[in-house]
């Protein structure tokens, strides 16, 4: 198996390098017949399990897979400028919805998406979160497992303080204090990576948001809602009293992500609020043996806090692949039952599609039982248009924090972001 990765340092792609190293310099038109190769990019927290798919597949088919890996940041960065160069991969990663630069929704707007709609695993793909993934009833991307958004913790660090994990917001203040009180950090927070600053916000809104508006999306989308005198509001104001609190590390600005798993898996901090995608990527740092939990990050007082549920890694097949059979073989193979064993094996994750069977880990476990109580919001950006609001917001949290903006400024440019 040839894999070139792109080299990443601190959780930041090393400048210069791009994805295109994965790329095929043939023109963009490939013929509709079967090829030798295959080229995929994904992001770095998927690498072990695509991996793991990749040797197994080239070892079915023969097949020489080229596999690129990038930071996420990075990826989403590139994977457009590479659709239009006519240099992009066969099979990527993509995002469900239009919330960010590499969900299909953007994509597809302009035409980069081959349409999957006929492939044979379409109708298993998890009630109630397959229409992300889809264009006027058009399916662009096979979803490989649902994400959610919570507080991921190292079972032995709380246990060693004595504590339990918050179920209120109020509980959740008393909690940072008592853990700053035993000189650790309740979450590692590490908002130089700008995509890390929505993960706070968005298990925040599950409460103030979604739990009493949960079309609230709809409602931006009609105009009928603004981020602006919503709930939003609340949950930033609860994120910067949270970090008031001692809820977070010093110098969040000053921490990429990389450096707040070190934070949680060296002890430092109980946990980490991350997307459950992240969760192998820091399984896979951590010290033999370390066990981690899951809970709801609560923003209001109810005592049932919800967690941000939606599509999490999906992959999508170049509209202009070189190799278009062996990409469209390998999405629908993806889809198999075996396929899903050899991903699932090589990382914990809760399977997309409906006749998956997997034995859950203790993290998912606990996400899975929060989704089956009903327990869950939608993932904001997902039912976004576009991926400007969430611009804003990566902008706007950052400058929270360094008070060169305050929760109205960042209200304002989020609406006036979706709006155009």
């Amino acid at each position: 198996m040839k894999l070139r990765h792109i080299a990443v340092v601190a959780g930041v792609a090393v400048a210069g390098l791009s994805l295109s190293a994965c790329s095929s310099s043939e023109p963009t038109s490939g013929p509709a017949e079967a090829t030798d190769s295959l080229t995929i990019a994904t992001t770095s927290n998927n690498q072990a399990p695509m991996e793991a798919v990749v040797a197994e597949y080239e070892a079915k088919t023969g097949i020489d897979v080229n596999l690129t890996v990038a930071d996420t940041s990075q990826f989403q960065t590139t994977i457009r400028t590479q659709l239009s160069s006519g240099t992009a991969p066969d099979v990527f990663t993509v995002w469900a919805g239009g919330g960010n630069p590499g969900a299909i929704q953007v994509l597809q707007g302009a035409g980069y998406l081959a349409d999957l709609s006929d492939r044979p695993w379409v109708d298993t793909v998890d009630a109630g979160t397959a229409e992300t993934l889809q264009i006027d009833g058009k399916t662009y991307g096979l979803p490989s497992k649902l994400d959610a958004v919570g507080a991921i913790y190292n079972t032995a660090t709380l246990e060693e303080l004595g504590l339990e994990v918050p179920t209120t917001y109020t509980d959740l203040l008393g909690y940072c204090a008592d853990v700053a009180s035993a000189g650790k950090v309740a979450f590692a927070l590490g908002i130089q990576s700008d995509w890390v600053t929505q993960l706070i916000p968005y298990a925040l809104v599950a409460s103030t948001v979604y739990a009493d508006s949960p079309e609230f999306d709809a409602g931006l989308a009609d105009g009928s809602e603004t981020f602006a005198g919503s709930g939003w509001g609340d949950a930033f104001e609860s994120y910067l009293e949270m970090d008031e609190a001692g809820c977070f590390n010093k110098d969040p600005l000053g921490t990429d992500v990389t450096a707040s798993y070190n934070l949680l898996n060296t002890g430092q901090a109980v946990g980490v609020v991350q997307v459950l995608a992240s969760y192998p990527q820091i399984m896979s740092t951590a010290p033999a043996g370390t066990e981690f939990g899951f809970f709801p990050l609560p923003g209001d007082d109810s005592g049932t806090p919800s967690i941000p549920r939606g599509i999490g890694v999906s992959f999508a097949v170049n509209a202009d692949a070189v190799n278009e059979i062996n990409a469209l073989d390998f999405v629908d193979w993806l889809a198999t039952p075996e396929a899903t064993s050899v991903w699932f094996s090589a990382a914990p994750g809760i399977p997309a599609m409906s006749d998956a069977e997997v034995e859950l880990d203790p993290v998912m476990q606990a996400a899975a039982d929060i989704i089956a109580e009903g327990r869950t919001a939608p993932m904001p950006d997902q039912g976004w248009p576009n991926a400007k609001a969430q611009s804003a917001l990566f902008i706007g949290v950052q400058q929270l924090f360094s008070g060169q903006s305050g929760v109205d400024d960042v209200l304002g440019a989020m609406d006036e972001a979706f709006a155009g």
